[in-house]
């Protein structure tokens, strides 16, 4: 009689589980929270660095103005990447009056200052599985919500996030407050309204949430429980609000109205044309890109550029884009490189397909040694080169096998269940977020997924515990 207190068993989880994260989150801060000195007596800190730096900084640099009374819509870099992670972190510094660095200088962060941060983080996400439980509580069999809690809560591949600085937690844990209320199936237009909101706060949050909003229209157009326009409305409105609120703020910041990140137009020339083109091809582009740029008259170092690899031209004319004449040139640039990186994806068809076969299979590999490795190594690339990633590889692959393999019976479990809306959702939530990043071949960005097929490794392991118990043990 497993779930017989059933109320009791999935908050202790719960609360066990947040233990847990705050026990791994003082081991990160024990151990990695410290600056490194380089030969060039610069200083890095081991957690807060590359990516996270570029996060934190930016959120140093809202507080610092913010502080000096500058107007909202003056603060800021302009909306190169995600939106919302650095104005939290602004937020919190704020609150806090905290400062990103100990030394300007040199920029030696302060060490200390960003424990509550990072409790912030995990009472958020361990609230939203909260949250889930009590949407779902009476809507769900307990067995298979128990045990896709269980997996939210102590995955490792999730879980380790939740105690760093990386914008996925958060990013995870608008999902599980967003699949809470879709799948509670209520119909009020404030519970469409809210997932709207949320649907605006995941996109603001990390790139790959912007179009989140296609499938999960998607999903209540094919569940058909309620008058569809009149509810998708509130939905829709919810999503506009602050999405336009960003969109303002990129116009005042750039003079252009946009609410995508500009690195979506950098990506594709970044990450895939040096795969699909010979070194001939890529001179041949360069050089045309070059005559273009002449063309514009900017005020560029010409002979700096065309030092410069090609692939990084778009981080170059999409990242400072403010308003002023030779911005918005620049802007023209990173229009056009986006746009003639879809073309040569077109005109290399055989080159690209197996480019994004590749990159999926290593997208799909999944990581709970991430955090680990990035606090061991200065940088992803020096880690992939060394021999701990190919002592960890072996254990990588054999993890994923077994996760992949729950999860496939799960599937069956659910298609023999006729648990068909249940189905389908994970089905197009899974498929978005495969879809939309899997040719970048990055398995961080693969996380997402497992929050949704949660549920199928919930199926899977119950059938497994089915066949050798004979469901002696869970008997609700």
């Amino acid at each position: 009689m497993l779930f017989k207190k059933k109320y009791n068993y999935f908050l202790i989880l719960i609360f066990i589980s947040s233990l847990f994260s705050i026990m791994n989150m003082q081991y990160n801060l024990v151990n990695y929270d410290k600056n490194i000195i380089l030969e060039d007596n610069k200083t890095i800190h081991r957690m807060i660095k590359n990516d996270n730096l570029r996060y934190f900084s930016h959120g140093d640099e809202i507080k610092n103005k913010l502080k000096n009374n500058v107007n909202y819509f003056e603060t800021g870099r302009n909306n190169f990447t995600k939106y919302l992670y650095p104005r939290l972190i602004a937020l919190y510094y704020l609150i806090f009056d905290y400062d990103l660095y100990e030394n300007n200088e040199n920029e030696t962060i302060k060490i200390g200052v960003h424990k509550n941060f990072l409790y912030f983080q995990i009472l958020l996400y361990y609230s939203s599985i909260a949250f889930l439980y009590f949407q779902l509580k009476n809507k769900f069999d307990l067995k298979l919500l128990f045990f896709s809690i269980f997996f939210l809560c102590l995955e490792p591949t999730i879980f380790q996030y939740h105690g760093s600085f990386w914008s996925e937690s958060i990013f995870f844990s608008l999902q599980i407050l967003i699949m809470g209320l879709v799948l509670n199936n209520k119909s009020s237009s404030l519970r469409f309204f809210f997932i709207g909101i949320l649907l605006s706060l995941l996109a603001l949050q990390r790139t790959n949430g912007f179009f989140y909003i296609i499938p999960i229209i998607i999903y209540f157009f094919y569940v058909k429980e309620f008058n569809f326009f009149k509810k998708i409305s509130f939905l829709i409105l919810g999503f506009i609000l602050l999405i336009n609120f960003v969109g303002y703020h990129n116009y005042k910041k750039s003079g252009e109205y946009h609410v995508i990140p500009k690195e979506t137009k950098a990506v594709l020339h970044a990450y895939v044309i040096t795969s699909i083109l010979d070194k001939e091809d890529l001179l041949s582009e360069k050089k045309k890109t070059l005559e273009l740029i002449k063309s514009k008259n900017l005020d560029i170092d010409y002979d700096e550029l065309k030092n410069i690899p090609y692939r990084k031209y778009s981080f170059k004319f999409c990242h400072h884009l403010n308003k002023g004449d030779t911005n918005l040139k620049e802007l023209e640039i990173c229009k056009y490189l986006n746009k003639r990186s879809k073309t040569l994806v077109l005109l290399n068809p055989i080159n690209s397909f197996n480019f994004v076969i590749k990159r999926s299979l290593t997208f799909s590999l999944l990581n709970p040694f991430h955090i680990y490795s990035d606090h061991k190594f200065l940088s992803g690339k020096s880690y992939y080169k060394s021999d701990l990633h190919n002592k960890l590889l072996p254990y990588r692959v054999v993890y994923s096998f077994i996760i992949y393999v729950i999860c496939l019976i799960g599937l069956i479990y659910l298609y023999k269940k006729k648990n068909k809306k249940l189905l389908f959702y994970i089905i197009i939530s899974s498929l978005y977020f495969f879809s939309i990043l899997s040719w970048h071949g990055n398995n961080r960005y693969f996380t997402p997924i497992l929050i949704y097929i949660s549920f199928l490794f919930s199926g899977g392991f119950l059938s497994i515990l089915n066949y050798f118990f004979k469901k002696k043990y869970l008997k609700s």
